[in-house]
Parts: C-alpha cells; structure tokens; sequence
C-alpha cells in the first residue's frame, strides 16, 4: 500500500501538476477517440446507417427477449422447486422435517459466507488500489475524496456494508426492493423540497394580473353549499384568488391588501415548479434508484405522460373528496393530512410502479453482460 507522504510544497505543485497534465492527457485521448468514432459514422454511407441502426434494433430486441426468457425459466424452475420440496415435506414426519430444515439452513448459510468470501477478497483488492490512487494525490479534490473514503472505510461504515451485503447475498429480491424504495423516497422528498423553494417566489412572477385570475377547471356544481351558502364544484384544477390574509375572494373583490397567491399565476407557476422538479427526479430515479439503460429519449417520453395522467388523477379524486369534507365541515388538520395523502403519497405508490415499467432492470442487467 502507498502512503500519503508529507511533501514540501514545491514537491505538492509538482505532484499536482503532473496529476492535472495527466488526467488533460486523458480526457483529451477519450475526447479524440469520441471525435473519431462520430467522423467515422458520417463517413458511412446512408445504407451503411441504416444497416447499422437496423441491427442495434435487433440487438436490443434480443437482450430484451432473452431476459424476459430467462426470467420466465428462472420463475418456472423457482415454483416447481418449491412444489417439489412442498411435497418432500409432506411426506417427512415432524423430526425430519426438521433435520431437513436444519441441513437446508445450513447449506443456505455456508453459500452466503463463499459468496461473501468471494466479495470481500475482490473488494479488499479494489479498496487498496483506490487507496493508492488517492495516496498518490495532492490536489484539493484528492484531498476531499481520500477524506470521504476513509471515512467509508471506517468500522461502522463497513461493518454495516458487510451486514448489507450478507443479506443481499441471503435476500437478493427483498434487498433490491429495499434499495429502490428507499432511493425512490429520498429522491422524491427531495425534489418536493426543491418545489417547495421555488414556490416561495415564483408565484410573484406573474404580477396581479394573473394572480386575480381565478383558475376553476371543470367547475361541475354539486348541488352542495358551505357554511357561508356558497355552492361548492368539483374540480380538477382548483386555484381561486387569495388575498393577503389567506382568504378566497372573488376576481372582482377588494385587492387593496395584495395577492398573495392563489389564481392563474398560481397555477402556472405550480405547474413549473414541478416539471423543474421532475426534470431532477427523473435522472435521479433513472440511473440511481432503477439503474436503467434503456433508451432516455423513449424513457422522458413515458415518464412526461405519466406524470401528467398521475396528476390530473390525483387532482381529480381530491376535487371530489374536498367539497364533500367542507361539506361535511371536517377539521381542517384532517383536511391537510388527507391532501397530502392523496396528491402525495398516492401519486408516489403509483409512480413507484410506474417507474419499474419505465425503468426495466433486465436493460441494465443486459448491459452489463
């Protein structure tokens, strides 16, 4: 292993220079080497293009119907292995059955402790090359980086890595749900938070003239009133003007307060803070949560479309469910939680389905073999 010496700072500059020129060498040798791969395809013919892109098209088909095909197998073999072991059982008194589950745990366990066996000795030999590549460095970004890897290197970081990895080992699709679940819910706080930041002043933007613009779409009267005798209305989309003590008032009512939101710019700037927010989720989900291969270009297609049935259905049950709770005069609390509920967590359950559609695993599973 190389240690991190302590250098003279002439020595550092020095190291940091060479350090710097290399990695220049090398983005320059990729950058050609791209530039002569996109030289080489125009210098193709149309029938040559077309000959090519014909057979990545059938390329890809075949991975994907190879996969559904192995995953088919593995099922199939899956549900009669365990018909045949379900009718062993059957067949075993109470004292073999469990000698059988013992020798069958025992198995289980000693497969676990060779395939973590196998992974510790190829992750010890990647954590010490690592480590001499970032011994090696002096810059500021080196610095930082060997900060962080030390500490993932720590006993408790690792001491959990390795109680992951056992149970992946042990589990492999209770672990990978695990995994997407909890990606999925990280990153889809963290963008609500991110919308929410920009809702704190884009909705000015938009100035009073679209702010006193009421914005009630369908506006189905439901033949039921409020408290004040006003007749509540489904809708999909609900922005009525708000002035500046948070009250609803009508477009033409007393403004002299301000607008604080509420109306058209509302609306609009709604809508645009969740497309900026889904523009950062959907990479995230992509390439982190799902680890997806496939086609991007097809994949933000779907998500787009997704996304907008997932919110005018969303929409649409709390435009029923919100006048019948004013109706019914619920608490306003309640009111919150069940909003949040159904625009929020209802559209994540959905979404998190959704995704798994959009985001096949098997490409990336493909790809990597």
């Amino acid at each position: 292993m190389i240690e991190h010496k302590k250098l003279s700072k002439e020595e550092k500059k020095k190291v940091i220079a060479e350090y710097k020129a290399n990695k220049k060498a090398e983005l320059a040798k990729e950058r050609a080497e791209e530039n002569a791969k996109i030289q080489a395809n125009k210098n193709l013919s149309k029938e040559e293009k077309n000959a090519l892109a014909k057979q990545k098209k059938e390329d890809a088909a075949k991975q994907k119907k190879d996969y559904a095909e192995k995953t088919a197998k593995e099922k199939a073999e899956k549900k009669e292995k365990k018909a045949q072991e379900k009718a062993l059982l059957q067949g075993m008194s109470k004292e073999e059955r469990e000698v059988y589950k013992k020798e069958k745990k025992a198995k289980e366990d000693a497969y676990v402790a060779s395939a973590f066996a196998e992974y510790k000795k190829k992750h010890d030999e990647a954590v010490e090359k690592k480590r001499d590549e970032l011994n090696a460095r002096y810059d500021f970004w080196g610095n930082i980086h060997r900060f962080f890897f030390n500490l993932g290197q720590s006993k408790f970081c690792q001491g959990y890595m390795n109680w992951w990895k056992k149970f992946s080992i042990r589990h492999p699709w209770g672990s990978h749900l695990i995994y997407q679940l909890f990606y999925f819910i990280v990153f889809s706080e963290g963008v609500t938070i991110v919308q929410l930041l920009i809702m704190l002043f884009l909705p000015y933007a938009f100035g009073l003239s679209l702010a006193q613009t009421p914005f009630v779409w369908p506006a189905v009267p439901l033949g039921l009133y409020d408290t004040n005798g006003s007749e509540l209305f489904f809708a999909i989309f609900n922005e009525p003007v708000i002035d500046a003590n948070n009250n609803q008032i009508a477009a033409t009512g007393d403004l002299s307060q301000g607008v604080i939101g509420g109306g058209l710019g509302n609306f609009i700037a709604f809508e645009i803070a969740v497309f900026l927010a889904q523009c950062i989720n959907f990479p995230l989900q992509r390439n982190i949560t799902y680890k997806s291969h496939g086609n991007p270009y097809w994949q933000a297609m779907w998500y787009f479309i997704g996304w907008v049935a997932i919110s005018l259905f969303v929409n649409a049950v709390w435009g029923i469910v919100n006048p019948l709770l004013i109706y019914w005069q619920w608490n306003a609390a309640i009111k919150s939680l069940l909003k949040t509920f159904i625009t929020g967590g209802l559209s994540m359950v959905i979404f998190f389905f959704i995704f798994k559609i959009i985001f096949p695993a098997g490409e990336a599973t493909q790809q990597k073999e």
